[in-house]
């Protein structure tokens, strides 16, 4: 008897103290689904303007493949070789200035993650 006394006392504990958890659990997860969409919002703001910013830095190092659209894969690994290698090693003024944009076009969501603390517990 004594033992059915315990257990509906430690239900009713642990009743009372639901929602308690629940609150914490719902802020730590709606914070962290924040942080989450801030993440994915500068992942698309990558991805939306790499073209853009590919072509910029395919102008701004004179870099004009002729692509054939029978080649191989390995005929397109040396033409990114050789991108690379314009990129970094001759132009290197062009690549500092495309990696400028892109940390322009994401600082005000860093700023917004940092507002967050999401490394913060």
């Amino acid at each position: 008897m004594h033992l059915i006394k315990v257990a509906f006392l430690l239900s009713f504990m642990a009743l009372c103290l639901q929602p308690q958890v629940d609150a914490v659990l719902s802020y730590r997860t709606d914070r962290y689904l924040r942080c989450l969409e801030v993440v994915a919002d500068a992942g698309a703001i990558m991805i939306e303007n790499s073209v853009t910013a590919l072509k910029t830095l395919a102008e701004c190092v004179d870099f004009e493949p002729q692509i054939k659209l029978t080649g191989s894969v390995l005929r397109f690994i040396k033409l990114a070789h050789e991108f690379l290698k314009r990129a970094i090693f001759d132009k290197q003024v062009c690549l500092i200035r495309t990696a400028t944009t892109a940390v322009n076009l994401v600082r005000p969501l860093v700023a917004k993650f940092d507002s967050l603390k999401c490394f913060e517990d």
